[in-house]
C-alpha cells in the first residue's frame, strides 16, 4: 500500500475532519468547565445568543454529546485504523527475528517458526502470512490456501494458526516475546506515522474529558 495515498485519503476526508473538530472542541470546553469550576453563561450561535440557567444539565449534555461523537468519529476512523494496523504489523513480520522465509531451502525461521507447523511446499501462502488480533491477548497468523471439495470443487480461503495454542515448540514465553515485538512496533508506528497520533488524539482527549466529568467534584474542591 502507498503510504502517501493513505495520507491524502485521511487529509481529504471531510467527514472525519468535521467529527474530529467538533469532538475536540466539546472536549476542551468540558475539560475547562470541570477543572476551573466555571459556568457556561452564554453561547453565540451566530444567529442568536443562548443563556443557560441550569449549569449542571449543560455539563451532563456535553458529556453525553462527547460519548456520542466519539462513537461517530470511530465510525469514520475505523477504516484508517485497520490500514494502519496492516502497516505496522507487516513491518513486524518483515523483521527476520519474528518471521523469515528462505525460498531456496523452502524454510521458515524466526520466532514464529516454532508455531508454524506447515511446510511452504504444501502451503505456499505461508510465505506471506498476515498478523491478526482476534481479541484481548488473542493473536493469529493467517495465510491464503485452497483445497478441493467434491461438491463445490476448488475453494480458496484463509487459514488461521492460533498463537494462543501452546505445544512443546511454541510456549507461553514465546508468545509473550511476540507481544513485546508487537508493542515495540506499535510504539514506533505511533511516533513515525503522523496519522497514528492524529487518529488517536480525539480518543485521548475524549477520555480525559469524560474522566474530568466523573471526577468533577474532586477537581473543583482541589482548585
Amino acid at each position: 500500500m502507498d503510504i502517501n495515498k493513505f495520507r491524502k485519503a485521511i487529509d481529504s476526508d471531510d467527514g472525519l475532519k468535521s467529527k474530529r473538530k467538533i469532538l475536540i472542541s466539546l472536549c476542551v470546553i468540558l475539560i475547562g468547565l470541570n477543572f476551573s469550576g466555571a459556568t457556561l453563561h452564554e453561547a453565540n450561535t451566530f444567529i442568536f445568543k443562548l443563556k443557560f440557567t441550569n449549569h449542571e444539565n449543560i455539563i451532563n449534555l456535553l458529556a453525553i454529546s462527547i460519548m456520542y461523537l466519539t462513537l461517530r468519529y470511530y465510525g469514520y476512523a475505523k477504516q484508517y485504523h485497520e490500514k494502519l494496523f496492516v502497516y505496522w504489523s507487516q513491518r513486524m513480520l518483515d523483521d527476520y527475528r519474528v518471521f523469515c522465509y528462505f525460498p531456496k531451502e523452502e524454510n521458515i525461521s524466526g520466532l514464529l517458526s516454532a508455531r508454524i507447523d506447515v511446510w511452504s511446499g504444501d502451503e505456499p501462502g505461508i510465505q506471506s502470512p498476515k498478523y491478526k488480533i482476534n481479541g484481548l491477548f488473542k493473536r493469529n497468523i493467517t495465510y491464503k490456501t485452497d483445497d478441493y471439495d467434491e461438491i463445490n470443487g476448488q475453494r480458496y480461503f484463509e487459514r488461521n494458526i492460533e498463537l494462543n495454542d501452546y505445544n512443546n515448540e511454541w510456549r507461553r514465553r514465546d508468545y509473550l516475546k511476540l507481544l513485546s515485538y508487537e508493542a515495540r512496533y506499535q510504539i514506533i508506528a505511533l511516533f513515525t506515522d503522523r496519522e497514528s497520533l492524529d487518529l488517536l488524539f480525539p480518543y485521548i482527549i475524549s477520555i480525559v474529558a469524560l474522566v474530568s466529568f466523573i471526577c468533577r467534584n474532586i477537581l473543583i474542591n482541589n482548585v
